[in-house]
């Protein structure tokens, strides 16, 4: 993995007298800043900077990785540079413990988790004498600490069918439990928010997890106070020096995961749906077969959006056919395809929402949510459906097996 130089060099600095020790699995620093540089108001952008560098890192490879498990990918060995083991495990759900890929999202994890809630801490011991820089640390601390828990929550897990993770070396925390203290994170985020956009940004991932915890009524209310038609989606942001995972292990960069054929099948059913499935072809050079892969991310910096106004019509849609009104889903749901020039749909159901959501979150590590939570696995039996906590962090934390 390429990591920026930022990102590098705030692990360095952040992590002197922090306000918690390392997960097991993240290693420990070569050298340290001096701690002067904590305890002044203004490293607060470079330290948030930071995060979003981590957090674009980790979101980039934990959603390949969590779409690669579920239906949403495919290790295809036609493809004449998918060579990488650790992936056709991931893609059959048969991971082994010491999964070179997952041991690297889980490290990219721990230090986003870390980072967040090291800057938390740190802000509370800074005196501040711009109270705008108070509460940009502490929106953001506590905003992607919370962002930390929800990946721990839907992408790893403790067993093949039990979701969750580990925070600081401490005890499992199942998945309900994890998506819970998300919610708490992001609780204490929403004081501080500075503009009505990052308090919709908020009440937008309150939304996913609640409608993941299968409490869609809460999930509709906080998708209402979500984003709206208008506003820009919270991304991933990606430079040349930190590329997009999906470029460099599904795209153009280097191509080992294709796009299920489900994809070109809704693309050429209706052709308008190439505007939020965008695919390239590849023609293997072993039979000579053609295969798709995603181009949403078609540079090495395109950004990978995690939250969007169109997801929370999606989850306000879900909620309300759900209780059986199906015509203001529908409307939810025209109001997202007609803004991507799509034709307007006449009628709606669950079972349709779930397509949709497969279609409007494509390559974005939503899937696997989604196949869980609808009961629709395509694997057999007894196989991985989350990321497995590595045998490294099993080893290093004594409460965990």
């Amino acid at each position: 993995m390429k990591y920026l130089s930022l990102i590098f060099i705030f692990a360095l600095a952040l992590l002197v007298q922090s306000c918690d020790s390392f997960v097991e699995n993240v290693e420990d620093p070569i050298d340290t800043f001096g701690d002067q540089l904590l305890n002044d108001e203004n490293q607060v952008d470079f330290m948030v900077n930071g995060i979003h560098g981590t957090f674009a890192q980790t979101y980039g490879f934990l959603s390949v990785y969590a779409d690669g498990l579920s239906d949403g990918l495919v290790f295809d060995l036609r493809v004449q540079t998918a060579t990488y083991p650790q992936y056709y495990e991931i893609d059959n759900g048969s991971i082994i413990l010491n999964n070179n890929s997952v041991i690297d999202g889980e490290q990219l994890l721990g230090q986003l988790r870390l980072f967040a809630d090291t800057l938390v801490g740190r802000a509370l011991q800074i005196t501040f004498t711009d109270s705008s820089k108070l509460h940009k640390a502490l929106y953001h601390g506590y905003l992607y600490g919370g962002i930390a828990r929800y990946f721990y929550a839907s992408y790893f897990g403790l067993t093949e069918e039990q979701g969750g993770g580990a925070i600081n070396a401490g005890p499992f925390i199942p998945s309900t439990q994890m998506y819970r203290q998300a919610l708490d994170r992001l609780d204490l985020a929403l004081p501080h928010a500075q503009s009505p956009y990052e308090e919709r940004v908020v009440h937008s991932i309150k939304a996913r997890i609640h409608l993941y915890l299968g409490e869609y009524t809460q999930a509709a209310a906080e998708a209402a106070n979500g984003l709206v038609s208008g506003d820009p989606s919270l991304d991933a942001l990606f430079k040349s020096e930190s590329q997009n995972p999906w470029w460099t292990e599904a795209g153009n960069g280097r191509l080992q995961w294709v796009a299920d054929p489900r994809f070109i099948g809704y693309v050429t059913s209706d052709p308008k749906e190439a505007v939020r499935i965008p695919l390239n072809e590849y023609q293997s050079p072993y039979d000579g077969s053609f295969l798709n892969f995603q181009n949403k991310y078609p540079q090495d910096a395109s950004p990978t959006p995690f939250i969007t106004w169109q997801e929370m019509n999606l989850i306000q849609a879900e909620s309300a056919a759900r209780d059986s009104l199906n015509t203001v889903a529908l409307t939810l749901i025209n109001s997202v395809r007609t803004s991507h020039g799509l034709d307007a749909r006449t009628e709606t159901a669950l079972d349709s929402i779930y397509i949709e959501r497969d279609k409007e979150l494509f390559a974005t590590g939503n899937r696997l949510m989604d196949q869980r939570r609808f009961d629709r696995w395509h694997l057999p039996v007894g196989t991985w459906k989350f990321l497995p906590i590595t045998q490294r962090e099993r080893e290093a934390n004594p409460f965990i097996d």
